[in-house]
């Protein structure tokens, strides 16, 4: 099961990287809950949309410092990432920890909640 996390994390990464709407629709929960670095809460919609218009742009993404722990049909996988990009043309540069609830519907791994904390490096 571990192993077919890790495949699905890799999997929302690249669709992040190239707003690939299709794949992150199919992994992220109709309800999905995100609340982002800003402390914002998010619906599936909302974080969709800067893909979906191309205001949010990926350049790149690191992953680092995976952990992951199972809870029957639940699995928590917390992940810290480096992020670069822009936002409404402006650029970006963050360093993220990254919290995404997993769970099993009907044979299928959805994001049912996330959320994003900035790391401050002193």
């Amino acid at each position: 099961m571990e192993r077919e996390i890790l495949k699905l994390e890799e999997q929302i990464v690249a669709a992040i990287l190239s707003s690939d709407v299709e794949v992150l629709d199919q992994l992220l929960h109709d309800q999905l809950v995100f609340v982002n670095h800003l402390g914002m809460a998010l619906s599936k919609e909302q974080d969709l949309t800067p893909h979906i218009t191309g205001d949010l742009k990926i350049a790149g993404l690191v992953a680092s410092d995976h952990q992951l722990q199972v809870f029957g049909d639940t699995c928590v996988v917390v992940v810290t990432k480096d992020i670069k990009g822009s936002y409404l043309n402006q650029p970006f540069e963050n360093k993220l920890k990254f919290t995404r609830i997993w769970k099993l519907f009907n044979g299928n791994w959805k994001v049912i909640a996330a959320s994003s904390v900035p790391l401050h490096v002193a």
